[in-house]
């Protein structure tokens, strides 16, 4: 599906203002993380210098496919992959969003904070015309060079694990359409509270944990996008054991209190 001029021209525009709104309004939102939610990430600055050798290596299209806990995820993960410089620099690895439009755009302040916060919203349920639709846009802006954010699961996870048996195949229709796009794997969890929730406890401590993948398939189609789609799913359920045994093995730990 060949997008209108008009549309094409539109995200060219949400583009260069959610640039403008970031310069502007980041440095606010990351006091609010820092200090009204003492939020901190582990190994924040190693984690941030991989994604930006990362995009180094990689400065085409890019889909980061992250398991999903919680209402606010996208915007952690942000925070968390990059600095404010980072994404003034470097405006292509700040990533779109895709977020659900009945829990974000029933409400015009939610509308506006999506458009700024550089967001395509998609429908569960949509119609075939619709969904093609969505995904033009996105391969409009992968085709650019930018970066999407997509939780591949298709829904947030309601016992706080990877769904490697029930998941969308969403993320593998995408890359038949764009398939040039890489994969870079995020697993984000929460170290002292984690799990399913609306929104992070305060306080919380985030591990964050990066891998570039390949995910191939001789198929096509729909298979060809089970395929890809089920290879991402496993490489974050890899990503979330290692997490858990590392916790377990005492390999990872809190920082103690000071």
């Amino acid at each position: 599906m060949k997008l209108p001029r008009r549309t094409r021209l539109a995200l060219r525009v949400q583009r260069g203002i959610s640039y403008f709104c970031f310069a502007l309004f980041g440095p606010i939102l990351t006091l609010i993380y820092r200090f009204r939610f003492r939020f901190s990430a582990h190994q924040v600055d190693a984690v941030r210098a991989q994604y930006r050798a990362l995009r180094e290596q990689h400065p085409g299209p890019l889909l980061i496919c992250s398991n999903h806990l919680t209402l606010v995820d996208s915007i952690i993960q942000t925070i968390v992959l990059g600095s404010l410089w980072d994404y003034l620099r470097h405006p292509a690895s700040l990533p779109w969003n895709l977020p659900e439009a009945r829990n974000f755009y029933h409400r015009f302040s939610w509308r506006l904070v999506c458009y700024l916060g550089r967001c395509i919203p998609v429908e569960r349920g949509a119609s075939a015309e619709q969904a093609r639709f969505a995904q033009a846009r996105m391969r409009y802006v992968l085709d650019r060079g930018d970066a999407i954010a997509i939780f591949p699961e298709g829904r947030r996870s309601r016992d706080g694990r990877v769904d490697d048996k029930d998941f969308s195949y969403g993320v593998g229709q995408l890359l038949n359409r764009v398939p040039g796009a890489k994969v870079l794997c995020v697993y984000l969890r929460g170290m002292r509270f984690g799990g399913f929730a609306d929104f992070p406890t305060p306080g919380d401590r985030f591990y964050v944990q990066l891998k570039m993948m390949v995910p191939h398939s001789a198929s096509t189609g729909l298979r060809r996008a089970r395929d890809l789609s089920a290879q991402i799913i496993a490489q974050l359920k890899a990503m979330e054991d290692e997490y858990f045994a590392a916790r377990a093995s005492g390999a990872l730990s809190l920082p103690s209190a000071s």
